[in-house]
């Protein structure tokens, strides 16, 4: 085969020329990797008959050339061609070897490529197999099919050589991006101690002609000149005539705050070779910022000495703006998802459009509406509105959705509102008439794949243009609030069967105990289904008294709810059978051993005598009761216990009984775990705290006859548990031995 354009020159009319505008380069220089590359440069040139083939090749360091990206080649075909040796007698190692491009006439195709199927035989194609040049260094070639008869008039060898630098340009610059990433292998370096015999201004200047925003530079180290071309001082904003050639003039005109980046990579360019940088400059004639991308390789003498620099520069600042509204967006997104994933009801999803959305939007108000059964939108949150406003809204939610002025929400399409005058000619009903001092709405449906579910209707003070970025971005949210809706009201019904259920587990009311005075408190979690294994209840025993219980199944979940369920009726059971204290703990033990969960449980059972204010307590693994004294002071009531519940099932644990007594206006506290600990904190300096906010509970809630116990267990939970939610249930069982002659 033969060598450059010399060998192979053909007179052509100069049809078909490439197709190197300005925004062909730019799809060349935005490139995302190698595929895209190719397929760029691929629709620069006019191919030939049939399908378009083209290959792309990078030189590795360890001699071998790999293949990056084939378009129109079959798959099976290539894999004797992926890895090729440089010194392989085929053009695509051939180019890499010589730096000069060869141009295949018909006939001239190696047989090679043929038979592997690469290229049809019957295809009347010519070839271009292009070196990728980076100075004097080639990082790969491209093979690339084009129509005959048109192929090397001088004009179009220039857009060859054009072409194949502009690749060679963005290709370096995606392979260095992989060794930086991955650690990928490193290119390929030809014979490292051959001189530069060319600076390529050529192929330079050709690729800044070629796109109007790329100009190119050259740097003469010994003297310190700087020549730009006329589109590089466009560019700073500098007539080409002023441009006083210092290095000087340059660093003066980059941003202040980029300037010391730009300083270090120059200095590092002397090390490595390559220089890139991406910086803001201050133009000269308009004062205006832009961001500028440079790039450039450094030339040395045969002795090693850098000698200057020849690189390119193009704004990007266009890019720049674009790639920080795609990652706001993404952020935004993002953010969102997980605020809404973490939302675990409808409430939360409420609370998270206010708190996230809204300013987001820039919305001074925002309704969002939940579809009904018989059609019509039911509130269920605002923000910014007027109680007299929210009525207003709570009116229009009565109209049907099946409003045909609203007919589209249906189908799932927004409806973005820019002024009163839009939304008064889109939306002819007057009983829509919008509220006085609303100018602008965007109207999102929230829809799933079992239909709308709901509206949610951002609303402005003043006129909007939605721009198009605003409108992707309104559907976008609308998708992820209609799943974390149609969730969410899942959530909700489950956990209010749930907990339905639950509170028929326990018992509604005690029983009245001559001389005691008792109380409850159960507040579930708010984490999850809001249900859990805490329960409290009063045991008849055979003799008349009452035992008192309260205990904790492992866990907050519907398993540790029904766990907790059967236990109860169990207990209760052998209380009827006259068990005493011990041994119905230990009956309890054997039962949930017996159910085969590895959950357990702790529990307390107490059994008080008003006549004497004998306590008999057995425990079993449960937090020790506490004793608020007439006077005010608290104390624990220690009393030894066994294991959990269902810890050692099969075991013949022993739970003993202690007996001390409850004075006169004293008040006996048994309670769960949930009232003291807390994520990441001692249990023990929980208890702790637990007495001082009983005691100082007891002052104010103080009354004639001693503490009022409603105020008493109110003011504990409440201290207990922050308006933001717990995590674990809390159930409390207050008892207090009247004193004499008090009813």
């Amino acid at each position: 085969m033969g060598g450059g354009p010399a060998g192979r020159h053909r007179d052509a009319d100069g049809g078909g020329r490439s197709g190197l505008d300005e925004r062909a380069v730019a799809r060349l220089l935005g490139s995302a990797d190698a595929q895209e590359l190719l397929t760029a440069a691929m629709g620069t040139v006019e191919p030939g008959p049939g399908s378009s083939v083209g290959l792309l090749y990078r030189a590795d360091g360890d001699g071998m050339i790999r293949l990056l990206a084939a378009v129109g080649a079959e798959e099976q075909a290539l894999e004797q061609y992926r890895v090729i040796s440089i010194e392989a007698e085929l053009p695509a190692a051939q180019v890499i070897r010589e730096h000069q491009p060869l141009y295949i006439l018909p006939g001239e195709l190696d047989d090679l490529y043929i038979e592997a199927g690469l290229v049809p035989e019957s295809m009347p194609a010519e070839y271009a197999v292009l070196p990728l040049m980076i100075g004097s260094r080639c990082i790969g070639s491209m093979v690339l099919d084009v129509p005959g008869g048109h192929l090397l008039d001088t004009a179009r060898h220039r857009s060859f050589l054009t072409l194949a630098s502009l690749c060679a340009h963005r290709l370096d610059q995606l392979l260095d991006r992989e060794r930086r990433d991955t650690g990928g292998p490193e290119p390929y370096a030809g014979h490292p101690l051959l001189p530069f015999r060319t600076r390529n201004r050529a192929g330079m200047l050709e690729m800044a002609m070629a796109n109007a925003g790329i100009g190119s530079f050259d740097w003469d180290f010994p003297s310190g000149r700087l020549v730009w071309d006329e589109r590089l001082c466009h560019l700073f904003g500098i007539a080409p005539a002023a441009f006083d050639g210092r290095a000087e003039t340059f660093y003066e005109a980059v941003h202040p705050e980029d300037r010391e980046m730009v300083e270090t990579a120059v200095r590092d360019s002397i090390r490595t070779g390559r220089y890139l940088a991406r910086f803001r400059i201050v133009r000269r004639n308009d004062r205006a910022v832009r961001w500028i991308e440079a790039e450039s390789r450094v030339v040395y003498t045969a002795a090693g000495e850098a000698r200057g620099m020849v690189g390119v520069a193009r704004d990007t600042t266009e890019e720049h703006a674009r790639e920080q509204e795609r990652q706001a967006r993404k952020d935004f997104v993002l953010g969102i998802t997980r605020a809404f994933t973490a939302a675990s009801s409808s409430e939360d999803i409420v609370a998270t459009l206010g708190d996230t959305v809204l300013p987001a939007f820039g919305g001074q108000r925002m309704v969002v509406y939940l579809k009904s059964e018989d059609g019509t939108m039911e509130p269920l949150g605002s923000w910014g509105f007027t109680e007299q406003e929210r009525e207003r809204l709570r009116w229009i939610s009565r109209i049907s959705i099946d409003n045909p002025y609203l007919a589209p929400l249906l189908d799932g399409e927004p409806m973005f509102l820019s002024s009163r005058e839009e939304f008064m000619a889109r939306i002819r009903d007057e009983r829509l008439v919008p509220l006085p001092g609303l100018h602008a709405w965007a109207v999102l449906p929230l829809t799933t794949a079992d239909g709308l579910v709901g509206v949610c209707a951002i609303v402005y003070d003043h006129p909007r243009v939605f721009s198009p970025d605003d409108q992707v971005l309104g559907a976008g949210l609308a998708g992820i609030l209609a799943q974390s809706l149609a969730r969410a009201r899942l959530f909700d019904e489950r956990r209010a069967h749930l907990t339905e259920l639950q509170d028929l587990m326990l018992p509604r009311r005690l029983p009245r105990l001559p001389g005691l005075d008792i109380l409850v408190r159960y507040r579930p979690g708010s984490d999850g289904l809001d249900v859990g294994g805490d329960w409290y209840d009063a045991l008849p025993m055979p003799d008349g008294r009452v035992a008192l219980v309260i205990g904790d199944v492992q866990g907050h979940s519907a398993r540790a709810a029904a766990v907790m369920g059967q236990l109860r009726i169990a207990m209760r059971a052998h209380a009827a059978e006259g068990h005493q204290l011990s041994s119905l703990m230990a009956r309890a033990n054997r039962t949930l051993g017996d159910l085969e969960t590895d959950l357990f449980a702790t529990c307390v059972i107490v059994d008080i005598d008003p006549a004497d204010g004998t306590v008999r307590t057995v425990r079993a693994g449960h937090p020790h009761p506490l004793v608020l004294g007439a006077d005010g002071r608290t104390e624990v009531l220690r009393c030894p216990g066994g294991m959990p519940l269902g810890l050692f099932p099969g075991g013949d644990e022993e739970y003993p009984a202690t007996e001390t007594v409850l004075p006169h206006g004293a008040t006996l506290l048994l309670y769960t775990d949930g009232l003291v600990e807390r994520p990441g904190a001692d249990y023990d300096e929980g208890v702790a705290d637990l007495t001082r906010r009983l005691a100082r509970a007891a002052v104010t809630a103080n009354g004639p006859h001693g503490p009022d116990l409603e105020l008493l267990a109110e003011q504990v939970t409440t201290q207990a548990v922050p308006e933001t939610g717990h995590h674990d249930d809390v159930a409390l069982l207050l008892v207090r031995r009247r004193a004499p002659g008090t009813g």
